[in-house]
């Protein structure tokens, strides 16, 4: 499995299904992933993360794609937090 055999759309609504961390916008990275891979079946981490950068540089997903906070959002929920990452 590939970075392109996951679609866009499905990781964005992964993210959108899954539940944000009390007090934030963000979704934990590994809540995403168990998220996607209810849809998609077994991906590994770093698949996991090369997709998440991917959208990240396409501005399509806020947060941190590297996993090493392991918060993702969307970007438009990041614009009205001032706490933000500011995507």
């Amino acid at each position: 499995m590939q970075c392109k055999d996951i679609p866009d759309e499905t990781f964005l609504d992964s993210v959108r299904k899954t539940p944000t961390t009390p007090g934030t916008t963000w979704r934990m990275r590994w809540d995403v992933q168990a998220t996607l891979e209810t849809a998609l079946g077994p991906i590994p981490d770093n698949l996991f993360l090369a997709k998440a950068r991917q959208l990240h540089r396409k501005g399509k997903l806020g947060g941190c794609p590297c996993g090493c906070r392991g918060d993702l959002h969307l970007p438009k929920e990041c614009r009205p937090n001032p706490h933000c990452c500011g995507q």
